[in-house]
């Protein structure tokens, strides 16, 4: 399962580092699809954008070497 590939865990941990709290972060497979799904919420908008294709690359990364 990519969720657990060792790639987005880490970045999972450093995103949750970055939030510190100050937001929330959902990954998880597509239970009708494909694909797993990336939520970053959080005040700063420019900060969640960024949080998000940093985590999006690293799931993506992962399909390669899968």
């Amino acid at each position: 399962m990519l969720v657990a590939h060792e790639m987005v865990r880490a970045a999972l941990t450093q995103v949750e580092t970055t939030l510190h709290g100050r937001g929330r972060v959902v990954l998880r497979p597509s239970g009708t699809e494909p694909l797993v799904r990336v939520t970053v919420e959080g005040e700063d908008v420019a900060e969640v954008e960024r949080l998000v294709a940093f985590l999006s690359d690293a799931v993506r990364s992962s399909m390669q070497t899968a």
